[in-house]
């Protein structure tokens, strides 16, 4: 090989070190990749709010994926829009009164990447809040416990984790990514903001400094505090388990049957209710599974399918008295989830059948001798 090839095959060889040297990555940005974005092994759920319509209220209605306003009240909730979005066309635009909410289940052990992306507006104003907390109750108020609370106060220009007051400067006009870390099993949680650590604590430290906090992921709350719009989307929860119970129907049930005075073997009739006090999105299949042997019995309907969520049933009960007199009979009946036998709940039953009451005697009597005891006969107003 002459010199002239030899040169012309190092120059190639450098050149081409310097174009793939060009298109790899650092390793220093490998490196702070790596540390930032824990690997977790399933998406256990999430929302990107496209599936809902253009301008749906989400305050707590059956279609609204679980999220309903604060203290479930219809006043703070939120509406879909599409004045911006990650994942197109959708997002919910958090602004005014705002202050929506959606609990979870069964996140209380193993680790947990809890992500939201959020988009600040050039001009917004206010003091707008991102919350998670570890213990949520409808009316339950300051008993409620705070987990997270971040801070968008547009007089500062800074995100503040509201526990030692840790801050960024916060970005507008873009998408930028809330990622809390949280580590159940551990009591440890980092938490970022647009890749860069805010704070890092105890998990069960909790906002308001107590300390003791459950180690529960129980609720997200996106709150507006009278703050102009900002938005969110692709909301998620990320985890490496273990993963929580689906959710369940739960069977409940409201009223008794109580009859005082009944003739032997007369018809009464009376009704009880049956409901899905359950799991949002779940629906119960029920049966009436036992009943007292005494008198004949009739339950219209006396099974079902698919009651959601907080939907109630009406039973009609009709039943033919035993023709036993002077007697109390009483009993249960018992209504069973059909998807889950432990899952019942029983109404009280009682009926009486009275005794022979003096004044039947007498008028026995009267009917027997009709022309007998005419002062007794004005008295009774025979």
């Amino acid at each position: 090989m002459n010199k002239k090839t030899i040169l012309k095959t190092l120059v190639i060889g450098l050149m081409s070190l310097l174009v793939i040297s060009s298109i790899t990555p650092s390793a220093s940005t490998q490196i702070k990749q790596t540390n930032n974005i824990k690997p977790l092994s399933m998406v256990d759920w999430s929302d990107d709010f496209d599936s809902y319509t253009l301008y749906q209220f989400l305050d707590g209605g059956g279609d609204d994926g679980g999220w309903k306003g604060w203290d479930n009240s219809p006043l703070y909730g939120a509406y879909v829009t599409n004045n911006y979005s990650l994942s197109s066309p959708h997002s919910v635009e958090i602004v005014g009164a705002v202050d929506l909410v959606h609990e979870y289940e069964g996140y209380t052990g193993g680790k947990w990447n809890y992500t939201a992306w959020q988009y600040i507006p050039e001009d917004f104003v206010g003091d707008t809040y991102f919350i998670l907390l570890s213990d949520y109750t409808d009316g339950a108020g300051q008993a409620n416990t705070w987990a997270v609370q971040l801070s968008f106060n547009s007089g500062t220009g800074l995100v503040e984790s509201q526990w030692n007051g840790e801050t960024l400067y916060y970005l507008t006009g873009q998408w930028v990514e809330i990622r809390c870390e949280i580590d159940l099993d551990g009591d440890w949680m980092d938490i970022y903001y647009d890749g860069d650590v805010l704070a890092s604590h105890a998990y069960s430290d909790t906002v308001q400094g107590s300390g003791g906090g459950p180690l529960v992921i129980d609720a997200v709350d996106l709150f507006a505090n009278s703050a102009s719009a900002v938005y969110y989307d692709d909301i998620s929860l990320t985890g490496e388990g273990p993963p929580p119970p689906p959710p369940e129907a739960d069977l409940d049930c409201d009223g008794t049957l109580s009859w005082p005075e009944v003739d032997a073997g007369a018809t009464v009739i009376g009704d009880f209710q049956v409901g899905n006090v359950g799991s949002d999105g779940t629906f119960l299949n029920w049966t009436v599974d036992t009943y007292p042997t005494w008198g004949t019995w009739t339950f219209t309907p006396s099974s079902g399918t698919g009651v959601a969520k907080g939907s109630w049933v009406t039973v009609n009960v009709s039943v033919v008295a035993p023709p036993e007199k002077k007697q109390t009979f009483t009993g249960k009946v018992k209504i069973v989830n059909t998807d889950n036998s432990s899952d019942f709940c029983e109404i009280d039953v009682s009926l009486t059948t009275p005794r022979v009451r003096a004044i039947s005697i007498i008028q026995r009597i009267l009917e027997r001798f009709p022309n007998a005891f005419p002062i007794l006969r004005q008295i009774i107003n025979l």
